[in-house]
């Protein structure tokens, strides 16, 4: 019994941490590959930002 509740334990630990892990790899390439949609991506490269791209919103706070 003792045993049986050692390999459950170290499944769930080994599992935990795979899943941990997996996720910060997709928060990693989610950011890489969305992050250039900001302002600050163009002005540190100097480009314009694409046609029809404009980052000046109007927000309407009440």
């Amino acid at each position: 019994m003792n045993i049986i509740v050692k390999r459950i334990l170290g499944i769930g630990l080994f599992s935990s941490c795979l899943i941990f892990l997996l996720s910060g790899c997709y928060e990693t390439h989610y950011y890489n590959r969305y992050h250039h949609h900001t302002r600050d991506w163009y002005d540190r490269r100097h480009e314009p930002p694409p046609a029809g791209v404009d980052f000046n919103i109007d927000v309407d706070r009440r």
